[in-house]
C-alpha cells in the first residue's frame, strides 16, 4: 500500500470559467484527494465525482510528474455561458442571451487545468484511519461500535465513503 499523501491543487488554466465553478471543482477535487491514496484509482474516482456533480459531458485527464500531478477537466459548464447556434458561448457578467449580438459572442473555453503539488505525506491517525476503515469496508455500523475516539471515527467513515466508490 502507498502512503496516504496530501496535495495542493494551484490553478494553471482556468478558461472561460467563473471563480464559483473552479471553487466547485476544487471541492470535489480536494473531498477526492483527502481519502484516495492510488493515481490509478484516483483518475477512476475523478471521473466519476465530476459527473455526478457537473453532467455526462465531463472529461478528465490526469498526468502524473515526479510526485506532482496534473488533471485536465473539459466540458464543465460555468454559470457566465449559453447555448447559441449549437455552441456554447461566452456572456459577461450580468448580460443575458438576448442582450448579446452574434457577431461579439466567442466560442466558450470550458478547460481547466489544475496543478495538484506534493506537500507531504498524512498524519498517523489518516494512516490509522485508511487502515481501519478498509478492515470494516462497507459497514459504517461495526464503525458506531468501534472504542475509538469520536474525531477518529469521522476521519475512518471519510475514508469508508470514498472505498465504496
Amino acid at each position: 500500500m502507498l502512503p496516504l499523501q496530501q496535495y495542493v491543487l494551484e490553478p494553471v488554466k482556468t478558461g472561460d470559467l467563473d471563480d464559483e465553478t473552479i471553487a466547485e471543482v476544487f471541492k470535489v477535487l480536494e473531498t477526492i484527494l483527502g481519502s484516495v491514496y492510488d493515481l490509478e484509482r484516483f483518475k477512476v474516482v475523478v471521473e466519476r465525482k465530476l459527473i455526478e456533480k457537473f453532467g455526462a459531458s465531463v472529461v478528465s485527464w490526469v498526468a502524473e510528474m515526479g510526485k506532482n500531478f496534473f488533471i485536465k477537466i473539459s466540458g464543465v459548464r460555468g454559470a457566465n455561458m449559453a447555448l447559441m447556434f449549437g455552441y456554447y458561448c461566452k456572456i459577461k457578467a450580468g448580460e443575458t442571451l438576448e442582450e448579446c449580438e452574434e457577431w461579439a459572442l466567442s466560442q466558450y473555453n470550458d478547460d481547466l487545468l489544475i496543478k495538484a503539488k506534493f506537500r507531504g505525506t498524512r498524519s498517523l491517525q489518516d494512516l490509522a484511519a485508511h487502515q481501519v476503515a478498509c478492515s470494516i469496508r462497507n459497514n459504517l455500523v461495526s464503525l458506531e461500535r468501534l472504542p475509538i475516539p469520536k474525531l477518529t471515527k469521522k476521519v475512518v467513515a471519510k475514508f469508508v465513503e470514498t472505498a465504496n466508490i
